[in-house]
């Protein structure tokens, strides 16, 4: 399952390779804010005391990586079997359909927190099983079918989680 704070440390990894992407001049991705409607604000320390989220982001990150368009979202999951799709919000799926049918690349970032491991989920695979879902089948992609059909995400460098070279495997592999 998937809780908000247990997001972020994957979050905090992709923000510190986005800082690294950007200072070598990769590429540049931005993580998206999801829109508030602040109602009270505490006025001795500025913090936001009451607030509501005005209507449904998009994904997490969108960017360009050698004149390509990226939309992402990031998921972090503590089962080890698969990715249960119901971490994946209608809004979002519709979204990077949407920016893939445009000429965008589209992906979710997923990582098995268990099992230490991230991987680039190309939004083909997510589109394949949100369609069987809907039509009644499984409501989650088998760990096994992430590996197959994903592109492991490692380090490189400073970059700790370096997965434009994945979307640079996944860009190749679709010209090839």
């Amino acid at each position: 399952m998937y809780y908000g704070s247990r997001g972020q440390l994957l979050e905090e990894m992709i923000e510190e390779s986005n800082q690294q992407y950007s200072l070598q001049q990769m590429g540049v991705i931005q993580k998206i804010p999801t829109p508030v409607k602040v109602l009270n604000i505490d006025s001795r320390t500025g913090k936001i005391k009451n607030g509501f989220y005005e209507k449904k982001s998009t994904v997490d990150y969108i960017g360009v990586f050698k004149g390509v368009p990226i939309a992402f979202d990031a998921k972090e999951t503590n089962v080890d079997t698969r990715l249960d799709l119901s971490n994946v919000k209608e809004h979002q799926y519709y979204f990077l359909k949407n920016w893939v049918e445009n000429g965008g690349v589209g992906f979710l970032i997923i990582h098995f927190a268990n099992l230490n491991e991230s991987y680039y989920l190309p939004f083909e695979l997510l589109d394949e099983y949100w369609t069987k879902m809907l039509a009644g089948g499984r409501k989650s992609i088998p760990y096994k079918k992430i590996v197959q059909e994903s592109y492991q995400i490692g380090s490189r460098g400073l970059i700790f989680l370096d997965y434009l070279r994945a979307v640079e495997e996944y860009l190749t592999a679709k010209e090839g």
